[in-house]
């Protein structure tokens, strides 16, 4: 496999935006995830009314709060780490060194093994990014009393990889399928609207008492999308006193890890059935 990683090295290595998009997606994810608490003391210094709630009180940054809030902020930026992803991939077709590979005995399956190990790696560094930011920023802000619960709710950590990459093998399963970037990304950035729009609609028919629609609704919370965004829910209103899912659900890992078997084998069916020829 390190052979592999180091053919996919020697392509990316003169693909200009590949590296300019990577270095963006963590310069403004480490910019935005850290800078919160800043953000909001310069908002309150303009007057900004938080309905007479203390901002700066809230303990966003508060071991050991910071794992799914710093995790759920940080999926937002996912679809950058996509367009990167089908940049490498739709680049093979475009050039057409999938082709010429191929030719030079290089086995589909060998092609297919080396682009989810690159997109594991872009997962893992993510990952361990965001797990420093996590650390520090945790660090700077938590009162002395939290530090011990430093690694308490870690869990959203390797449910953030989970989730990262979950959501890149559905990215590289439609860019092998259309095989043109710009569709690709067309594609991937409009599809998370249009399942929410579906369970939207569905559920906006169900209120109008079809209790055999309203049976079968749970189901659409495993869609893709849906799945891999339930990973890390929102955790902002517990500082409203709400109740949220403060923990992965087992159910959902379940579902979102059946869908990374699912789309890496959709993959590999459709390099095993193209003709390069």
């Amino acid at each position: 496999m390190i052979k592999l990683l180091k053919i996919d090295f020697k392509k990316l290595r003169h693909y200009n935006s590949f590296w300019v998009l990577t270095i963006l997606y963590f310069a403004t994810l480490g910019l935005v995830t850290s800078s919160g608490m800043e953000f909001l003391k310069w908002l309150k210094s303009k007057g900004a009314d938080f309905d007479e709630v203390d901002i700066m009180k809230v303990p966003l940054y508060h071991f050991p709060d910071i794992w799914q809030n710093l995790t759920y902020i940080s999926t937002y930026f996912q679809p950058i780490l996509a367009i990167v992803v089908i940049i490498s991939l739709t680049n093979e077709f475009s050039f057409k060194t999938i082709r010429q590979n191929i030719i030079d005995g290089f086995d589909r399956k060998d092609f297919l093994i080396s682009k989810f190990s690159m997109i594991f790696i872009i997962a893992l560094a993510s990952t361990l990014f965001v797990s420093l930011i996590g650390f520090v920023t945790g660090s700077i802000y938590s009162p002395s009393a939290e530090m011990n619960y430093m690694f308490k709710e870690l869990e959203f950590i390797p449910g953030y990889f989970l989730s990262t990459f979950a959501y890149l093998t559905l990215v590289a399963f439609f860019a092998i399928w259309i095989k043109r970037a710009g569709l690709a990304i067309g594609v991937v950035l409009i599809y998370p609207a249009l399942e929410y729009a579906f369970t939207g609609i569905l559920s906006g028919i169900s209120s109008f008492n079809d209790d055999s629609l309203e049976a079968i609704l749970p189901i659409f919370d495993y869609l893709p999308m849906h799945a891999i965004n339930g990973i890390i829910e929102v955790p902002f209103q517990r500082y409203v006193f709400m109740e949220i899912q403060d923990y992965l659900d087992p159910t959902t890992v379940i579902v979102v890890c059946g869908y990374i078997i699912l789309f890496t084998w959709l993959s590999y069916r459709n390099l095993v059935k193209r003709d390069f020829s």
